[in-house]
């Protein structure tokens, strides 16, 4: 039975990189914050703390969205998918996931949800045809690296405030009064240092999602090529579709769109890199 270890302590490298940036990234934020909250005017502060709720708000009701679209698929319906999932959740000594199907043709897949409340994993319908059922096998195990791992409550608590900052100034700022304009523009700066920060811990958390994958599996190779098949099948998406699919969950396999925002990188590492790495992986093993 695979451990926490297992999937999460391959790359000691990775794993020091991850914990300087979950460090230094809500330091920043308390830091801006504290200086803003003791030096600044109090319409300022009025402006970020009113920034700041908002952005949670927008939050909550962007997962609530997520969480009630799809269709649950019982062991009846789909056994063969079942018995993938219900096999990796022994192997990483897991709860079994409810697994909901997304009726769209996009290729993608990502989990959501919490410890207590459950956990849910997406498969769209697109992904489902696209791969082969051993590739279907490595995303799985991909996005079950991720609960191991607790990536979203790690996310959520480094990357939350400064999200919510980012996307609260800027509806405040855009409302053309100078207090919202001004303390608006303070919320989205502060945010937006803490959103890069939580931007290049997603990147780090995916490689380490990719190795955990591998754990599971034992094959690369499969992840590699279910990466090549995604990211083909999202260039061939048409541009509407992937925009509609990207205010989602930040854990999706592959992003819905990988243009930047505001000046920010990806929240995925570059798909070479991923491939890369999981050859460099393959090559361990076959030497082993």
């Amino acid at each position: 039975m695979r451990t926490r270890g297992d999937l999460f302590g391959a790359d000691p490298g990775l794993m020091v990189r991850m914990a300087l940036v979950g460090l230094l990234t809500p330091l920043v934020v308390l830091a801006a914050l504290f200086l803003v909250m003791t030096s600044a005017p109090w319409e300022v502060r009025l402006v970020v703390v009113l920034a700041f709720s908002i952005g949670v708000c927008v939050a909550i009701r962007d997962r609530i969205a997520v969480s009630s679209r799809g269709t649950r698929l019982s062991v009846a319906d789909a056994p063969e998918l079942h018995a993938i999932v219900e096999r990796l959740c022994v192997q990483a000594d897991l709860p079994k996931p409810a697994v909901v199907l997304e009726h769209r043709a996009l290729p993608n897949s990502w989990i959501e949800g919490t410890h207590r409340g459950g956990y849910r994993l997406h498969l769209t319908q697109g992904l489902i045809d696209l791969l082969e059922p051993r590739e279907l096998e490595a995303v799985i195990a991909h996005e079950l690296a991720h609960v191991v791992n607790r990536d979203a409550a790690v996310m959520t608590v480094v990357g939350g405030p400064g999200e919510a900052l980012l996307q609260g100034g800027i509806r405040v700022a855009g409302q053309g009064w100078w207090p919202l304009m001004l303390g608006g523009a303070v919320a989205a700066m502060i945010g937006w240092a803490g959103t890069l920060g939580t931007r290049t811990l997603s990147r780090y958390r995916e490689f380490a999602a990719d190795a955990g994958a591998v754990a599971l599996t034992g094959s690369p190779a499969a992840l590699a090529a279910a990466l090549m098949k995604v990211s083909d099948g999202l260039v061939a998406t048409p541009k509407a579709d992937l925009r509609a699919a990207a205010a989602q969950d930040a854990f999706h396999l592959l992003p819905a769109l990988r243009e930047r925002s505001f000046g920010l990188p990806a929240t995925h590492p570059p798909l070479k890199a991923r491939i890369e790495r999981l050859e460099r992986i393959e090559r361990t093993l076959q030497r082993g």
